[in-house]
């Protein structure tokens, strides 16, 4: 499911489908949708594709990454530094960092972003990490594994 639909970019750019190839739109779309998808762990994904609906911030920062595209593709001949759309694009990649990063927060997602991940969980430790004159040979650590 894309964070965006037609309707959303066309409404955002204010124009009407005749004014936007189809082509051109969808292509939109699926790039904003790869860079946002890029830009995010597969944890945050996970959590955003098991929602019923796409958050507002994630649907508004597609729409400005379409809206660009589509903006690009009809007027590649203007100057980016005169095109709005360069400023909203650049403004929403800074977002999608700030969000991957965990520095801002998903309404309805309860997720530490940017923490290690790890195999790890209830790892008993084989050395013993003490000063060298208290390490011992632990006699039964087979058996001590094997109730675990």
């Amino acid at each position: 499911m894309a964070f965006c639909i037609t309707t959303d970019v066309l409404t955002n750019l204010n124009m009407e489908a005749t004014n936007v190839p189809v082509a051109l739109l969808a292509k939109a779309i699926i790039k904003a949708d790869a860079e946002i998808r890029a830009a995010f762990s597969s944890d945050l994904l996970a959590a955003l594709d098991a929602l019923e609906t796409i958050p507002a911030i994630i649907k508004s920062l597609a729409e400005d990454i379409a809206s660009y595209y589509v903006m690009r593709g009809l007027y590649s001949g203007k100057i980016p530094s005169t095109n709005e759309w360069i400023d909203r694009y650049k403004e929403a990649k800074d977002t999608l960092k700030e969000i991957a990063a965990g520095i801002l927060q998903i309404e309805g997602i309860a997720l530490k972003v940017g923490i290690i991940q790890s195999s790890t969980k209830d790892y008993k430790r084989t050395f013993d990490e003490r000063d060298e004159t208290n390490w011992k040979t632990d006699s039964d650590k087979l058996e001590d594994l094997a109730d675990d």
